[in-house]
């Protein structure tokens, strides 16, 4: 050895860690992106399913109809179920905030690009919870669709008549949640 010391200036060492750090995102980023859509996915069923037991528990405390709708003013039944939604009570059915009703809750849009979208009994677009708690005839889903119609991202709450919630679930492990005659959600 002639007595000098080998290694990495710093220069060389900050180019190293940046290239690792390029690397290791260039590879991971496509299962960052489906982790973080399936989380605001995810995210936004829970705000459903929140909303659903807020109008629930509302009817039956206070004895009075209550109102889930879209909305994209909050204020209105109106709009796209993505563009947000609200709870208000309803003493008279009328799916109007008027007279002496309330605002109980206002759900934001979807956080991701994608719709949202309620089937029920009647293909009515809202959901009226009555004083005993159970839905106004209503049972049915809603149901997340991503963008890009990715069934591996979709979501779906299904509403009973007794107006309990539950989320359907992926039952035979392929990644894809299963509605509740069984069958794999398609968008």
């Amino acid at each position: 050895m002639d007595g000098q010391m080998r290694g990495l200036t710093l220069v060389e060492l900050l180019v190293c860690v940046a290239l690792l750090a390029i690397l290791l995102v260039s590879v991971n980023v496509g299962g960052f992106a489906e982790t973080r859509d399936k989380r605001h996915a995810e995210s936004a069923m829970t705000d459903i399913v929140s909303a659903i037991a807020m109008a629930r528990q509302t009817a039956v405390n206070e004895a009075t109809m209550v109102t889930f709708c879209r909305s994209d003013d909050g204020a209105h039944c109106q709009g796209q179920w993505h563009d947000g939604s609200i709870v208000f009570t309803d003493r008279n059915g009328d799916r109007q905030m008027n007279g002496d009703d309330r605002l109980l809750y206002r759900l934001q849009p979807l956080m991701i690009p994608g719709s949202l979208k309620f089937r029920s009994f009647g293909n009515k677009q809202y959901l009226q919870m009555t004083p005993f708690g159970m839905t106004n005839y209503q049972n049915g889903n809603f149901t997340y669709c991503p963008e890009n119609g990715d069934a591996n991202l979709a979501r779906q709450v299904i509403i009973s008549f007794t107006g309990r919630t539950r989320y359907a679930r992926d039952k035979d492990g392929d990644g894809i949640v299963e509605n509740s005659q069984g069958e794999a959600l398609a968008c």
